[in-house]
């Protein structure tokens, strides 16, 4: 009876061992880890991120998308600016153009205007058969006389007279006996403003006892031009009267004015 019981429990550990043995190996397979090398690498990278970021490779080329749509729009904004930018420069040049048109305009009518004035002036080519005209009506106060002296009422003596005097009433109009280039604009003791003109081939007329003078020097006037007015005599002419002092020369030296008007 003992020994089989005894074999009966050694029996039962034996295959409880075995048992336990197959139990043991069954839990190690079913609990043992799977290897990391097994799994793709992608496959993990996606399983650890959240869901919202697995789609971060396709953001950026929505993004991309867009920043060329943006770029394109604003592109073709600038492209609309430059255009309208252009074509409001195309008014400033035609307005340019006009501007330059009127400006040549003008310069043409200055120059033709030039020219009409060089052609309308006067040739000084005065000549011992010139005849001129008288600068002033009136009498003769005084004659010109370089052969001998003639007497001076107000300085009571007797003189050579290069010039004539010739009656006028104080502002009374005085004009050019002929064509002429005033040489010079001189105040003088005896004859008051003097006014002297170049008249060609050495020719020249004294015009004194002037006020408001309309000419300058270099100024070129024609025959019957204004030059100025019959000033109050000087004192040397007092008892005389208002007068215009008028003389000539030729190359410097007295000639008698009465020779050359009508």
């Amino acid at each position: 009876m003992m020994k089989n019981k005894t074999k009966r429990i050694i029996v039962n550990g034996v295959v409880l061992a075995a048992l336990a043995a197959v139990g043991v190996t069954a839990y190690q397979l079913g609990t043992s880890p799977v290897k990391e090398e097994e799994i793709p690498e992608e496959i993990q990278i996606k399983s650890e991120l959240p869901k919202e970021e697995t789609n971060t490779d396709d953001q950026p080329v929505k993004d991309a998308d867009t920043d060329r749509v943006t770029a394109s729009v604003e592109d073709s904004g600038e492209d609309v600016d430059n255009e309208a930018e252009e074509a409001s420069v195309v008014p400033e040049s035609v307005d340019n153009q006009e501007e330059n048109l009127e400006i040549e305009e003008d310069t043409q009518e200055d120059v033709q205007d030039v020219s009409a004035a060089a052609v309308s002036l006067p040739t000084l080519d005065f000549s011992e058969d010139t005849l001129m005209q008288w600068p002033v009506s009136g009498n003769i106060l005084l004659d010109y006389s370089m052969d001998q002296t003639t007497y001076y009422a107000t300085l009571d003596q007797y003189r050579l007279s290069p010039a004539i005097a010739v009656q006028a009433v104080e502002g009374a109009p005085v004009t050019a006996a002929a064509a002429g280039e005033v040489f010079s604009i001189e105040n003088d003791a005896q004859t008051g403003t003097t006014v002297t003109m170049e008249m060609g081939n050495g020719y020249q007329a004294v015009y004194g006892q002037l006020k408001d003078l309309t000419v300058a020097e270099g100024d070129i006037v024609k025959e019957g031009t204004i030059i100025g007015y019959i000033n109050a005599p000087t004192k040397y002419y007092s008892l005389e009267g208002s007068n215009l002092y008028f003389a000539m020369k030729k190359d410097g030296e007295p000639i008698d004015p009465i020779t050359y008007l009508p």
